[in-house]
């Protein structure tokens, strides 16, 4: 025999053989037959994106997100990869495009490993798929936080954690956290379903209201919920109380929620008691009053005849400003209500 025609037969052989090894390395490693484009794995669905398998069991592919996938050792196979509408990528080299949607990191990752397999391309591709970016795998934080926005959720999300991501609450962020969820999806087995949270939603929708200050402050797991993608958190701004003037500790003190009712002695309290030049006797409640000539009412209150139940302990309002003169100084009640607006605001510890 010629070296020619050996050598012809050797490659034959080693092709044959070649082949033969990948279908039994994809005997080995599927789990079902080979489907037929486009590509899927066996008993899912792109339908199969229930929020249970969001949950505490690994992310779960959605349209439109932005994929890495990474084959090692074949860089013309490594690529960014948007999921279309119809939920599937496209890679070079397949025939067919590989559903996606529904489907877990690790169930697509082990897909594209078995089409490689089938095409013959490898006998053991290590295929790796992650998350670039998403539009559906959010989570919308609106009101008193620093930094609202909308936040990505690639996994397991605490509001811990999403309320570190936004750099904490503001001043005037209210006690309470209501978290909106569409639909009654299940909780996962990693999934904190927080007994102190409460759930005043139906089957169709759910609200948990959580005590987010006292989550923020103490961290308590127990409050530590955790998030879903399209999940949507608002924490509403509580109503301020400025005390300025001849007190030990002028400032803002905020409300735990809008039925909190905060009187003229509660928030002299809050703000230290008087300073010893305080001419109580002449304290003035500036109160915002579209209606009113300036955008203003001012309230004369004389606390001397308060603190000795000799006149009625008032109810400030939202945003009201008590104002305490001192002996001696005048000043003008246009520049105390200016002032109050960028003063400290303090908040008692939880």
């Amino acid at each position: 025999m010629g070296i020619r025609k050996f050598c012809r037969l050797n490659r034959t052989f080693s092709a044959v053989a070649a082949i033969c090894a990948a279908q039994f390395a994809l005997a080995q490693n599927t789990t079902g037959t080979h489907a037929a484009s486009p590509v899927d794995l066996p008993g899912l669905t792109p339908s199969m994106t229930a929020p249970v398998s969001r949950q505490g069991r690994g992310y779960v592919v959605a349209k439109d997100d932005v994929l890495n996938v990474d084959v090692v050792g074949a860089q013309e196979l490594s690529r960014e990869c948007r999921v279309d509408e119809n939920g599937t990528i496209t890679l070079p080299m397949l025939p067919h495009p590989v559903v996606s949607a529904g489907h877990t990191l690790g169930q697509l990752s082990q897909a594209i490993r078995n089409e490689l397999l089938y095409a013959g391309l490898f006998t053991d591709p290590q295929v790796t798929v992650s998350v670039k970016s998403s539009t559906w795998n959010t989570v919308v934080l609106s009101g008193a936080a620093r930094k609202p926005g909308v936040y990505p959720v690639y996994g397991r999300m605490t509001l811990l954690e999403l309320l570190t991501q936004a750099e904490g609450l503001s001043d005037d962020a209210g006690s309470k956290a209501n978290i909106t969820r569409a639909g009654n999806p299940q909780q996962g087995p990693e999934s904190n379903p927080s007994p102190t949270a409460i759930d005043s939603g139906a089957a169709t929708s759910r609200t948990l209201a959580v005590d987010v200050w006292r989550l923020w402050q103490n961290g308590d797991p127990k409050l530590n919920v955790d998030l879903f993608p399209g999940d949507r958190v608002m924490i509403p701004r509580a109503g301020v109380v400025y005390v300025m003037g001849a007190v030990n500790r002028a400032g803002g003190f905020p409300l735990s929620n809008e039925d909190e009712q905060m009187t003229i002695l509660k928030a002299v309290a809050l703000a230290g008691n008087f300073s010893p030049h305080a001419k109580p006797a002449d304290a003035v409640i500036i109160r915002k009053v579209p209606n009113a000539p300036g955008g203003r009412q001012e309230i004369r209150v004389n606390l001397k005849k308060v603190l000795s139940n000799q006149a009625p302990d008032r109810q400030l309002l939202a945003n009201d400003v008590l104002y305490i003169p001192e002996s001696g100084i005048k000043k003008a009640l246009d520049g105390v209500a200016s002032a109050a607006i960028t003063t400290t605001i303090w908040r008692a510890p939880i």
